[in-house]
């Protein structure tokens, strides 16, 4: 597994995945190994839930740092020997998929989300992200998409036909945990992610500042690279004593906030299959979220969609919705609905079976390519 930072996991989506998806296959018998990066992981951890970790450094900066140790994974990769299949995860790194495939090791890229439309992004960093993209569908031996409008996209854009498997969460993981500060059951609005631009917190906490809510928003999670847009935040919710910055919280203190939040808002403009979604929901809580697919996605039940959804970057429309959901009566049970939903939709153990049959399929295919390739006069 390469692209990542590292498992155990506490930064991002694609961390979360890569190890619910690696600590799965790890149980049904596979020997699975991360390649994670040194500045983000306690280099001592050897080993998690039966899953090898290799550390390796990177270049430190915002555009160089997932494809400097991706590089040096694959460098690693090819050097030693012994691996059946290389999963890229993310489009960036996938980038790289081409390389194993040279020496004849099979290759699968997971894309989370089409990264090169992050705002974050400028206009050379757009443009090799493209790249990515393409080569992420026409490149691997396999190609996996974690929602339907991902598979939509590859088909109407590259002519390629992908694999559709979700991310998954593990509920169970995320128990009663630690209460946080000064914030009671049911009596605050939560957003937790990653603090970068393509997931609208400003447009949240503007649409928040319009509201006479008294129950505080909580915003929960780190920056990426993304410095100069968090103190922008901290400008924009300066003055108003309910917006709580809290930083970024993992394991009990986590599971706690998920747990317990009266509403969990999704106001991004961007999205693979965000996970900490699908934890919220999965946690029972009432979501209001942005009106791409991807969000709207894991919402849509088999009696139809639930919570509440308003046009991305409408922030009027967001402050209406907020009103809205804390006095929603059917909120509670909406909430419950949505829980043994995602239960049963985003299970791990489901999802590594359905991973594990496309590694078969890639290392079938690789076998036969080989074989042509000798069969040539």
């Amino acid at each position: 597994m390469v692209g990542l930072r590292g498992i155990p996991a506490t930064y991002g989506g694609v961390e979360k995945a890569v190890e619910g998806l690696s600590v799965e296959l790890a149980k049904r018998g596979h020997r699975v190994t991360v390649y994670a990066r040194e500045a983000y992981c306690d280099t001592a951890i050897e080993s998690y839930e039966g899953v090898r970790l290799r550390y390796l450094s990177q270049i430190n900066t915002k555009h160089l740092e997932a494809l400097s140790h991706t590089a040096l994974a694959l460098a690693s990769i090819l050097r030693d020997g012994g691996h059946d299949l290389v999963h890229f995860h993310a489009t960036g790194p996938a980038l790289m998929s081409f390389v194993p495939r040279l020496r004849g090791i099979p290759t699968v890229a997971t894309v989370q989300g089409l990264d090169w439309r992050r705002e974050k992004w400028g206009r050379g960093a757009t443009r090799v992200l493209r790249v990515a993209a393409y080569a992420s569908a026409r490149v691997p031996t396999r190609t996996i998409v974690v929602s339907r409008e991902l598979q939509r996209h590859f088909r109407a854009e590259y002519a390629t036909e992908t694999i559709y498997i979700p991310n998954g969460v593990d509920i169970h993981e995320l128990g009663a945990g630690t209460p946080v500060e000064d914030l009671q059951p049911d009596r605050y609005i939560l957003f937790l992610g990653r603090l970068v631009p393509e997931k609208h917190v400003h447009t949240l906490i503007a649409a928040y500042r319009q509201t006479t809510l008294d129950l505080p928003l909580v915003i929960a999670g780190p920056s990426s690279h993304s410095q100069d847009y968090v103190a922008s935040l901290h400008e924009l919710g300066a003055g108003d004593e309910r917006i709580r910055f809290v930083g970024p919280r993992y394991g009990d203190e986590k599971a706690w906030l998920l747990r317990n939040a009266a509403v969990f808002v999704q106001p991004s403009s961007i999205e693979g299959l965000p996970i900490a979604l699908l934890e919220a929901l999965g946690c029972g809580a009432f979501p209001i979220v942005s009106d791409i697919p991807e969000n709207l996605e894991p919402v849509t039940t088999e009696d139809g969609r639930l919570g509440l959804e308003f046009p991305v970057g409408d922030v009027s429309a967001l402050t209406d919705r907020l009103q809205q959901a804390v006095g929603r009566p059917t909120r509670q049970a909406e909430g419950e609905r949505l829980s043994r939903h995602v239960a049963a939709t985003y299970d791990w153990p489901r999802i590594a079976e359905r991973t594990e049959a496309v590694y078969y399929d890639a290392i079938a295919a690789g076998a036969r390519s080989a074989t042509a390739a000798v069969a040539e006069p």
